[in-house]
């Protein structure tokens, strides 16, 4: 039965890519339902899944809540985000795993932000599962584009950031369109450090909001089977679009005893990221020295 009043709705899509996360899915909805806004609207993208987690939300309170399953063939993170912002009616976008749970404001925190900053990409305050220690957005320390997690600011403020990691961020959708959506990359891995690497050429900022609060599961395998080559083409595609002379050498070289690195390296080599970097340098205001100057070389 649904309750009599419910909180009242932000002007914000929620989009959740999923892939067999069985009772994850479910419980990551209700942490959102419970908090005091909900989403606009939900769009939950079922990337191919098969353990009838996705199907499951046809019935029942998902029903009545309106929330939206949208079926693709699988495709990877990517893809999926994609996939639901196309479908998105709401000016704002928040992007989230299906392995989270929300702090009861944290909806609101960020429908907020988006409202105050709404030219930015925004990260929220993350804690892993049975952790308290919170982690606010993210940077690059070695060429395998690895992250290590920032702390929040003391005072809650908005700040710049280098990365926003993709298990929970929020955009407009104008913004979303300016940056023309997560890039071409396989499975799961690098999407959000390419997409934050465009937003600062494009001279979009990425900016904590350390009062939206949120907690994560972080697992060292998701509940599905990954390509043994994924990550490394994510990477050396991150290097072919972005870097050059010895930053773009070092994550190369990274690949280079990766399974299957040799198909890897062509596979890359042959795709279209000339396009998208002859693209990005015609279009971009900020250069991508200038991000490492300003946030720290992994070297």
């Amino acid at each position: 039965m649904m309750p009599e009043s419910r909180p009242r709705p932000a002007a914000v899509s929620l989009v959740v890519p999923s892939l067999d996360e069985g009772a994850e899915l479910h419980e990551t909805l209700r942490s959102v339902y419970s908090g005091s806004v909900v989403p606009a609207e939900t769009i939950v993208v079922d990337d191919g899944g098969a353990d009838g987690s996705c199907a499951a939300l046809a019935r029942g309170e998902w029903r009545d809540r309106g929330v939206l399953v949208h079926r693709i063939e699988r495709s990877g993170v990517a893809a999926a985000r994609n996939a639901g912002a196309g479908l998105a009616k709401s000016p704002y976008l928040v992007f989230l795993d299906a392995h989270c749970r929300l702090e009861e404001d944290c909806l609101a925190r960020l429908g907020d932000a988006l409202t105050a900053r709404p030219d930015a990409v925004l990260a929220p305050a993350v804690r892993d599962f049975g952790g308290s220690a919170y982690g606010c957005g993210a940077r690059l320390i070695d060429a395998e584009l690895r992250v290590r997690w920032l702390p929040p600011r003391a005072d809650g403020a908005f700040s710049p950031l280098p990365v926003a990691p993709g298990g929970c961020l929020a955009l407009s959708r104008a913004a979303f369109d300016r940056l023309g959506g997560f890039g071409a990359f396989r499975e799961l891995g690098l999407e959000d450090v390419d997409l934050s690497l465009r937003a600062w050429r494009a001279g979009v900022d990425v900016v904590a909001v350390p009062s939206a609060r949120l907690a994560h599961r972080f697992r060292p395998q998701p509940p599905y089977r990954l390509g043994a080559a994924s990550r490394a083409y994510n990477l050396a595609r991150v290097a072919l679009v972005h870097f050059d002379g010895r930053r773009r050498e070092e994550c190369l070289r990274k690949v280079i005893g990766t399974p299957r690195a040799a198909g890897v390296l062509v596979d890359a080599f042959t795709g279209d990221w000339e396009q998208h970097r002859d693209r990005l340098a015609a279009t971009s205001s900020r250069t991508v020295e200038a991000f490492f100057d300003r946030f720290g070389d992994w070297r």
